[in-house]
């Protein structure tokens, strides 16, 4: 070798990009192929000068008296690998990596800190990318030719070298330009609720490679991976993920629409994957595009074959978030402008003649995946010489489809490898002959399943068929109904499910000492057509329906017991197949008024669940689709689903529909005499007057129903009435009448062990206590206690409330910071729920937070936040109260005319609906009227006050516009 220059030198490393893999997959060729990559790089190292410094394995330590040549050599080594011709359509792949600096000679090359650094940057390129740092690309920007140029990536950190380290790429017309980021130390950025898989990834490094690169392109916004069912479209769809987390500041999230009953379920779906509450007044598609407008966010949507008509809900995220990519599996392509397909293959297959070479089969996803599931059941299980060529050969007859060739080493528990092809064979002949009209690829899937399923029992084929209506599997005793009710079984159901376990035709999770097996959707459909073959459809799907609309109408009365929560939980759990069975009973209600009325009955059975969970607008939805074929219907259950109709509106501050909906559920409880109904009406009306500030009219309407509930004994429903006389004394500043009612219903609710319910006259006690200026320390344990209730069954509106008046609590005691945090918390629940009123309520209480100190501009920020929400939903109540806060802020700004102008606005409205102002501010507020009145003088002060009295609350406006904001 030649004597190795001295003084400034560029030093250049590189090396082979996947060479391990590239080894075990070319085997003895690997030789031959990493000699011919040596020589395309000496001849490019000779025709730039350079000095070879050492040679270890793939890589290479060359260095450069003229960093051009450097440069030079490194452009002529790529187009060379590039255009060369490798075995078997492999690619050989060369990362380089340049620093130019002083390196120490030393007897076997060089030592320094240049050396490392140079070494750092080629670590951190990918195949077929050259890196510069910044002292080369000094020497080098302008001395570039044959069309190269340079790209500025950025600032990063190298390992063990200290500081930031600026990166240049040498871009070279007609070879690849886009890589990922720089390998460097960073860290990865968090996963969003990406799942983990249970088994590990094999093969598919290409396709994860070729997907990734797509997604880095700015113009690919909508990448599909299309491919036949069973293909591996999920699994890859989580590499991919995982492997691009680090470039999106936002993560990614991962969207699973397979029990997703239909293209209305994508956006519900969507939001609950990104924790998106619905909010009352706004789509939930129009949050998804607020919350998602700057995140720079992958969202990750699998199965979207079945759910097609909601591609344009796709197109309207795309375009309404200018940072969103998404990445979509389907089975068909979603036909939008933005699309970008990716066909997802099969896996690699052995040719013919390496079909009996273990060490040749080895290296072949689709055999390796046939091993290690075959290990899963049989942990001795291994590819030998006697067995290689059968299993090579089912590989081959499954068409390299991961979920036919898993179905298929499950069996291996029971039969030898040769047993199993000659059984595929005769499976795969049939259901070619039967389905022609289908791709191949999917007539090889089928006959994997169906070959599956022709080696089960008869037992076991009724149960797998008819398990398939359930839409998110299902417990022992719902298969046991479910599965036998077109016909009985040979031995028992139990013992199918477990013959279906082990034939990995279905699936199975214990969860809270409860046993679940579902079906995976691909296996799921074929349940379906063979169900519809067999002729057990209707008389199974009848049974589904029959028995989930029997089990909610069995726990709904849990779900206000001792055990709701776990209650709760199982209702959640089971929701897809109640939505199911919905979904069937409203598919005949036309011709069968017997479905409706079991819509209708379902409906109803779940309205504490819809209530608790925060299913209101969903609930809605589902009573007025049933509502629309009431023909026939018994006006009993009419009338009740009209009552939560109702209920759910007014929930949603829907109050002209709440008051339609109540009136005609009046008109038929009325017809017929059911006095109980007649209460019900009366309650919910009388919650409505409240929500309208009519209070008189609220008291009477809940006291006329408390006389009913009285004259039949319905004490849980005079307790419910009690909580809200109370809600309208604490209002009025009735504090006595209001703890008289709420210790009764106290009483009453511990008696009979229902914590939950004793949570609400615990909060409301919790208030009048407060408000009252009473008992601080009661108050204080009377909220807590109230608290761990709600959060214990998962009522987060509830909670929300409890935090923002502990919130207030702490705000009169002072304690500044904690009660910002829980304010912060509260007002964050509320936003994500949709609760504009306990959201305007948060607002002003950290308005006055903030006015305490002295953060005069943030508290009317707050108030003016506040003010929009109350306009909106009318209430007045809290108007006046916002209004009060706002005349504090005026004084405190010098504006006292202001002042008493928004304080006679809010004495007109207090007096109007008889709502006085509670005890605990008084006494801030009596203070500010007095420094208000002695700045402005007797005469001012009235004046001012009574032209606030004359403008109408409708009219006032708290911004630069509000006659409010003229000098004073």
């Amino acid at each position: 070798m030649r004597q190795l220059p001295t003084g400034t030198v560029t030093l250049l490393f590189t090396d082979i990009e996947g060479s391990t893999r590239l080894l075990q997959r070319l085997g003895e060729r690997y030789a031959s192929v990493l000699k011919k990559c040596r020589h395309l790089l000496r001849m490019a190292f000779q025709q730039g000068n350079g000095y070879e410094v050492d040679t270890q394995g793939d890589a290479f330590f060359v260095v450069f008296e003229r960093a051009a040549d450097a440069v030079e050599a490194a452009l002529i080594a790529q187009r060379a690998l590039f255009s060369a011709r490798w075995p078997d359509e492999t690619h050989v792949r060369v990362r380089m990596g340049m620093h130019t600096g002083e390196p120490q000679p030393a007897e076997e090359g060089y030592i320094g800190l240049d050396v490392h650094c140079a070494a750092r940057i080629m670590s951190a390129a990918h195949g077929g990318q050259v890196l510069l740092s910044q002292a080369t690309h000094d020497l080098v920007a302008h001395e570039l030719s044959g069309g190269a140029s340079l790209r500025d990536l950025g600032e990063y950190r190298l390992k063990d070298i200290a500081g930031l380290n600026r990166l240049f790429q040498l871009v070279v017309p007609d070879l690849p330009a886009d890589f990922p980021p720089p390998s460097t130390a960073s860290s990865k950025r968090p996963l969003h609720n990406i799942p983990s898989p249970s088994t590990s990834f094999i093969g598919r490094e290409q396709e994860v490679s070729a997907a990734c690169n797509l997604l880095r392109r700015a113009e690919v916004r909508l990448l599909t991976l299309i491919g036949t069912a069973g293909v591996g479209k999920t699994r890859l769809a989580l590499q991919v993920a995982e492997a691009l987390a680090e470039q999106f500041a936002d993560g990614a999230s991962f969207v699973a629409l397979d029990q997703v009953s239909d293209a209305d379920g994508v956006v519900p779906a969507i939001a609950q994957a990104l924790t998106i509450q619905e909010e009352k007044g706004h789509s939930l598609v129009e949050q998804l595009k607020m919350a998602l407008r700057e995140q720079v966010l992958l969202l990750v949507l699998d199965n979207f074959e079945q759910v097609m008509p909601a591609r344009l809900v796709v197109a309207e995220l795309l375009a309404g978030c200018p940072k969103l990519k998404v990445l979509v599996t389907s089975r068909v392509m979603l036909h939008l402008q933005a699309e970008h397909l990716f066909e997802v293959p099969p896996l690699p297959l052995p040719e013919s003649g390496q079909r009996r070479d273990v060490g040749a089969l080895s290296h072949y996803a689709s055999i390796a995946l046939f091993v290690q599931r075959a290990q899963a059941v049989q942990p001795d299980f291994q590819l030998t010489p006697a067995n290689a060529a059968a299993v090579a050969e089912i590989c081959v007859r499954l068409d390299g489809i991961p979920l036919a060739i898993e179905l298929a080493a499950a069996r291996t528990r029971h039969l030898p490898p040769h047993t199993l092809l000659v059984q595929l064979a005769q499976g795969v002949a049939v259901l070619q002959g039967r389905a022609q009209d289908v791709p191949a690829r999917q007539q090889t899937l089928r006959g994997a399943i169906a070959w599956s399923y022709d080696l089960l029992g008869t037992a076991g084929q009724r149960v797998f068929r008819r398990l398939a209506v359930c839409s998110n599997g299902a417990t022992l005793e719902a298969a046991e109904q479910v599965c036998t009710a077109a016909g009985a079984i040979d031995g028992s159901v139990p013992e199918a499910l477990e013959a279906l376990v082990d034939n990995s035709m279905l699936r199975r999770q214990e969860r809270e000492g409860e046993m679940r097996f579902w079906l995976l959707q691909t296996l799921r459909e074929y349940g379906l057509e063979r169900l519809a073959e067999a002729g057990e459809q209707e008389a199974t799907q009848a049974a589904h329906a029959a028995y989930y609309l029997s089990w909610v109408e069995q726990a709904a009365p849990l779900l206000l017991g001792a055990e709701q929560a776990h209650w709760l939980d199982r209702l959640d759990r089971e929701y897809e197949n109640v939505r199911a069975a919905f979904e069937w009973m409203l598919a005949g209600a036309q011709v069968e008024t017997e479905r409706t009325e079991q819509a209708l009955r379902l409906c109803v059975a779940l309205m504490v669940f819809w209530e608790i969970r925060g299913y209101a607008s969903e609930g809605l939805a589902f009573l007025e689709r049933a509502l629309r074929g009431d023909h026939g219907i018994a006006p009993a259950v009419k009338a009740q689903a009209l009552h939560g109709a109702g209920f759910l509106a007014l929930m949603q501050d829907d109050n002209a529909r709440a008051e339609a909906f109540l009136r005609e559920s009046q008109i038929l409880f009325r017809e017929s005499g059911d006095r109980a109904g007649m209460a019900n009406i009366l309650r919910l009306q009388g919650n409505l007057a409240m929500v309208r500030n009519s209070y008189k009219v609220a008291r009477r309407l809940l006291e006329e129903a408390l006389a009913i509930y009285r004259e039949r004994g319905d004490t849980p429903k005079m307790a419910y009435t009690r909580e809200a006389l109370a809600q309208v004394a604490i209002v009025q500043c009735d504090y006595t009448r209001a703890h008289a009612l709420l210790e009764e219903d106290l009483a009453f609710y511990r008696a009979r062990g229902e914590q939950y319910n004793a949570a609400y006259p615990l909060y409301s006690l919790a208030c009048a206590l407060f408000l009252a200026r009473d008992d601080r320390v009661e108050a204080k344990a009377l909220a807590e206690e109230s608290l761990d209730l709600f959060r214990a069954v998962g009522n987060r509106r509830l909670v929300a409330y409890v935090l923002s008046l502990k919130g207030q609590m702490l705000l009169v005691e002072r304690e500044d910071e904690q009660a910002r945090s829980l304010l912060a918390e509260s007002l964050a629940i509320f936003k994500a729920v949709g609760d504009r009123s306990g959201t305007a309520e948060a607002l002003i209480v950290l308005a006055r937070l903030a006015a305490y100190r002295g953060e005069n501009e943030a508290a009317l920020a707050c108030y003016v936040e506040s003010w929009g929400l109350l306009r909106a939903i009318g209430a007045r109540e809290l108007s006046a109260t916002c209004l009060e806060g706002c005349g504090e802020v005026a004084l405190a700004q010098g504006e006292p005319g202001r002042a008493a102008r928004l304080w006679g606005t809010a004495a007109t409205v207090r007096a109007a609906i008889v709502a006085p102002m509670p005890p605990i501010y008084r006494t801030d507020y009596t203070r500010a009227v007095t420094t208000t009145r002695e700045q402005l003088g007797e005469e001012a002060f009235q004046a001012a006050w009574a032209e606030g009295r004359a403008i109408p609350l409708e009219q006032v406006e708290l911004v630069q516009s509000s006659p409010f904001r003229q000098s004073d």
